[in-house]
């Protein structure tokens, strides 16, 4: 018979014989599932919990990374000694604490659980879409996801990860349709045996599914086609298969409407954190000496993005068996796109004055094929052994029609890229604080480039009377050898101390030629090599580092000096002419965290920063970079330092009603790389040089408050950048610089229960250039989107912009509109939905922008996508 009165529960939590503190115990009542208590075990995995209820209970145990325990039980005295054996896995579900009143979140201690169902509002297509709709969380143009001042690790589903930092594939692809909820996962460690041990303030998201969406074949073929007028099209599919052993995800999609199916292929290239423990050579690459793709600040730049798109990507993970897990993806993405630009550049440095024009017409042709395999065994508990092996060729192409100060030329641009990166690593844990993370990684890449432009505009430069043509060839080559090992241990009194040793080899080789062509059309015509402008050079660097951190932590505050030291030895060799060096940095470090309420918490970050020169910034003779720009670097090794420091105060989080983050950081390079130019209207020389004491400061703020009486949140931000640096430009002299960047931004977003729903706000910015005069401009945009339900199956959405660029140049500042229109209906039980799309209704043809530098003035004209309407029809299964 159960017992009646104060019911007392108590025992021990372990793992594998060992005592496991920060466990979660939840006492809750059988039947109603009611929390009756709650508690957690202490360093000696002790835990006591207790109630005045009585009768039947469900006692639950979770941590993080283990799998939870669920007990029924019915007390028959009042003292009851349970002692439970936890096994480790299982995905971060962790331990729930608070319930917060809006009923959309669910707060953990290391987790932020979402409801799904409470953010949408009936126009959602695809997870970025329901990204866009929740307070706190950021979506760039780019599809990069920003939650505060951090971009997400990885976006997974049930537990596994296909893309990593390259998650825009899935993102912008999958149907919202399956999800239940959204997990944001806060001190994220990529690695399993560092979970609970590293120091990471890392976040990923996990998409949670429905019950019926699991271990079953889901997926949506949509189609959108232009019947009348500008024949614009889009069509995509996907099919997906996520179950508890094996994952698919396979994706077909096509589209000339500008849309970038695949974002940027270097988030799936260069994954990884650098700063992890265990991780070397995470971002190192061949450098882009000629680059074409147009900037568009400030802009959507789909509507200039003249594309005609394909992606087809196969990816999977396979579990077959517990101890190993197999993921494998593929893409090609074979890609043509073009874009059409009026430029005006005006020079004004005292006797310096002219004016350049060019109108560019640019079509680019790219063919990427890429594959990555990654492999995971894990022989036992403590023994974690991965493999990631990646394979690419990159192809591009890019032509462009340039009518340069009235001068008609034609530029072919031609890369033939391939890579391979293959990184093995080994973790072994210790205990459940100690563990060691050693990895080796060997990286080929060579990426060649053949310029040409059949125009002569250099005659003053290097004169010639037969000159026809101009080429240059590139030969872009690295090979990395790296290997780390890293230890990481957390104290019981939560200190934590990090110990890391690496070594790395990096052979980088860059040959350019630049030949003068008298007759290129014919064979045996004369190749004339001016002197000065070709390179042989090889950057040998050799570089050990020894990094050690301690964390003091403590109640409310916790601090961590760090040190890094790395003895390098270079050898740059410069047509067979080799200059060595070897030098020793330091760059030691002071990080701190202090709680200063429940909602409020304070971090701050000084350093101080030595570091190589890089391969462009030695290249020794001038190379071209397109149309009338040369450039060279330094002709010897040399060693920059800096130091700098931040300070972020963060109050509340995203399932607050206000919360806001403020950060401020100030940086100083004692030595930087600057340039001295040569500039005519016909070509400019740029030669980098050593530079002393730039110093720049950033100014970040963002308040979001939920104010109930609008039933929507408003967000304001604040942004403010200055810098002082000097460069030198021949004729002139030293020129001190002095640039202010001014961002004021203030949207709106509402949450209303009803069928009319808006997002709305309004950006300034002012950025202004200082030095022997003063030159300032203004850009502003201002949006306004309304989402309205007309009934049970009908929905229609109108979305409109409007750009305001600064004047100058002789030209009147100018206000362009843009609208875009949809009507859907969906027919629900048959998971079908007709669309009709209207872009571009004022048919905004062209726009011109603004942009400041501190040598030139420039004015672009972009040529737009025309206005359109297309329908369109979306299945999902």
């Amino acid at each position: 018979m159960a017992v009646y009165g104060q019911v007392a529960i108590h025992g021990s939590v372990s793992t594998e014989g060992k005592p496991l503190g920060g466990v979660r115990i939840d006492l809750r009542r059988d039947g109603d599932n009611k929390m009756l208590a709650y508690t957690f075990s202490d360093g000696q995995g002790k835990y006591h919990v207790q109630t005045a209820q009585s009768g039947s209970f469900t006692l639950l145990f979770k941590a993080l990374s283990f799998k939870s325990v669920s007990l029924s039980i019915t007390p028959m005295q009042v003292d009851t000694l349970i002692d439970v054996q936890l096994s480790a896995g299982g995905v971060e579900q962790l331990q729930e604490v608070i319930v917060h009143s809006k009923g959309a979140y669910r707060r953990g201690r290391d987790t932020i659980e979402l409801a799904v169902k409470s953010f949408l509002q009936g126009d959602e297509r695809t997870v970025e879409d329901l990204l866009r709709k929740i307070p706190g969380i950021q979506v760039g143009t780019d599809g990069s996801i920003k939650i505060g001042n951090k971009e997400v690790e990885k976006v997974m589903v049930e537990g596994d990860d296909f893309f990593e930092k390259g998650y825009r594939l899935l993102t912008q692809s999958m149907s919202v349709r399956p999800l239940e909820k959204i997990q944001i996962l806060q001190r994220y460690s990529n690695n399993k045996q560092l979970k609970g041990i590293e120091n990471s303030d890392k976040i990923a998201l996990n998409l949670q599914l429905k019950e019926e969406s699991r271990a079953q074949w889901l997926g949506s073929v949509d189609a959108q086609v232009v019947p009348i007028g500008p024949k614009y099209s889009q069509a995509s599919a996907n099919l997906m298969n996520f179950g508890k052993k094996n994952k698919y995800y396979l994706l077909g999609a096509a589209n000339n409407n500008g849309v970038d199916a695949v974002s940027s292929i270097n988030h799936l290239i260069q994954s990884g954190s650098p700063d992890e423990p265990g991780q070397i050579g995470v971002g190192v690459t061949t450098p882009t000496l000629i680059d074409n793709t147009p900037n568009l600040p400030g802009f959507d730049y789909k509507r200039t993005n003249f594309n005609n798109d394909k992606l087809l990507s196969l990816n999977t993970i396979l579990n077959p068996t517990p101890q190993l897990k197999i993921k494998w993806l593929g893409f090609a993405n074979p890609t043509k796109k073009s874009f059409y630009r009026n430029t005006v550049q005006n020079y004004h440095l005292e006797d310096i004055q002219f004016t350049n024009t060019e109108d560019y017409q640019f079509t680019r042709n790219i063919d990427n094929y890429f594959t990555k395999l990654e492999l995971q065994l894990e022989p036992n508990k403590r023994t974690l052994l991965s493999y990631s092996g990646t394979l690419g060729s990159l192809r591009k192409n890019d032509l462009g029609a340039l009518l340069f100060n009235g001068v008609q030329s034609e530029e072919l641009t031609k890369s033939k890229g391939y890579l391979t990166n293959h990184n093995l690593s080994y973790s072994y844990k210790f205990s459940e604080r100690d563990v060691l993370v050693s990895s080796l990684r060997w990286l080929n890449q060579q990426s060649p480039v053949d310029y040409s432009i059949d125009q002569y505009y250099y005659k003053d430069l290097f004169g010639g009377e037969d000159i026809r043509a101009v080429k240059q060839h590139i030969e872009n080559n690295l090979q990395y050898l790296g290997a780390t090992t890293h230890y990481v241990s957390r104290k019981k009194n939560g200190d934590f101390f990090e110990l890391a040793f690496n070594m790395a080899y990096q052979q980088q080789q860059l040959n350019t030629e630049l030949d003068l062509l008298s007759n290129p059309d014919e064979l045996g015509g004369k190749a004339v090599s001016p002197s000065g402008f070709s390179n042989a050079m090889d950057l040998n660097v050799f570089q050990t580092n020894f990094t050690s951190k301690y964390t003091f932590k403590r109640n409310k505050w916790e601090l961590t000096p760090r040190l890094q030291v790395g003895l390098v030895q270079n050898r740059l060799t410069d047509f067979g002419k080799t200059m060595p060096k070897n030098n020793l940095l330091l760059s030691p470090g002071l990080s701190g965290k202090w709680v200063i309420h429940p909602k409020g918490r304070l971090e701050t970050d000084l350093y101080f920063q030595q570091q190589n020169t890089s391969l462009t910034e030695l290249i020794p003779h001038y190379y071209t970079t397109g149309v009338r720009n040369f450039i060279r670097g330094m002709d010897k090794l040399a060693t920059l330092s800096s130091s700098g420091g931040t300070l972020m105060y963060t109050y509340g989080s995203m399932t607050d009603r206000f919360f806001a983050n403020l950060s401020v950081g100030h940086q100083i390079l004692f030595d930087y790389m600057g340039t001295e130019s040569s500039l005519d209207p016909n070509f400019s020389l740029v030669q980098q040089v050593l530079l002393k004491n730039k110093k720049s400061s950033n100014y970040k703020a963002d308040l979001n408050y939920y104010l109930k009486a609008v039933g929507g949140n408003f967000r304001l931000d604040l942004g403010a950048n200055t810098a002082d640096y000097e460069t030198l430009v021949m004729g002139v002299g030293n020129r001190r610089i002095h640039t202010e960047t001014y961002d004021y931004g203030l949207s709106f977003r509402s949450a209303w229960k009803s069928r009319l729903n808006i997002y709305t706000g309004y950006a300034l910015q002012s950025v202004t250039y200082r030095s022997d005069s003063k030159t300032t401009l203004h850009n502003s945009r201002g949006f306004l989107n309304v989402f309205l339900n007309m009934g049970k199956n009908i929905q229609c959405n109108l979305k409109n912009e409007s750009y305001r660029f600064g004047s100058f140049l002789g030209q009147d500042s100018k206000t362009y509109y843009f609208s875009d229109f949809s009507l859907a209906y969906e027919l629900r039980q048959h998971r079908t939905r007709f669309t009709m799309t209207a872009k571009n209704i004022f048919n905004t043809r062209f726009f011109r922008n603004a942009e400041l530098t501190d040598l030139y003035n420039t004015s672009t004209e972009y040529k737009l996508l025309p206005g359109y309407i297309s329908f369109g029809v979306d299945y999902s299964f």
